[in-house]
């Protein structure tokens, strides 16, 4: 597996080609509801950023992911991926469990979150492989349509001994 930063055209490409699931997922957030105009969005708000990464198996960009900071030490996930993600999965797996999170909890991150559309199990399994718990059931309504969403998080402890 080969993870580099991920470029505007890395992120077109995975973005366009991405699983069915994971489709419908980010359409449920965005304003977008076509692959195209999806792949266009995602390519300008996410390409070249420091915080997101391309992992791929040297054919091309499999997965996308980024750990975006969404408040002071806290980060949200973001993740999406061609069907050709089993290729990687499990070293895309230990890389994030391994590597990603401990450095991101060493640097001060005290949570990790990241929301899921309802009924996408698979990916509530990974992201419980992962280390994130699921802190709520479905919170109706959440995206444009009306669908819910599941809340996962990872959570540090770093308040002081007593607090």
């Amino acid at each position: 597996m080969r993870i580099d930063r991920a470029s505007c055209d890395d992120v077109y490409h995975v973005a366009l080609r991405m699983r069915d699931r994971d489709f419908e997922e980010f359409a449920a957030v965005s304003p977008c509801d076509t692959r195209e105009d999806l792949a266009a969005l995602l390519a300008e708000r996410y390409g070249g950023r420091e915080d997101v990464i391309c992992g791929g198996d040297g054919s091309g960009p499999i997965c996308i992911g980024g750990t975006i900071e969404a408040r002071p030490n806290v980060l949200t996930l973001l993740f999406f991926a061609t069907d050709d993600f089993p290729n990687i999965a499990l070293p895309a797996t230990r890389f994030i469990r391994n590597n990603l999170f401990p450095r991101c909890i060493q640097a001060g991150v005290h949570r990790i979150e990241a929301v899921s559309i309802a009924g996408y199990d698979h990916a509530h399994e990974w992201l419980q492989l992962l280390g994130l718990k699921p802190e709520t059931g479905p919170m109706l309504g959440y995206g444009k349509r009306g669908e819910a969403f599941i809340q996962y998080a990872r959570v540090v402890d770093v308040r002081p001994a007593g607090a």
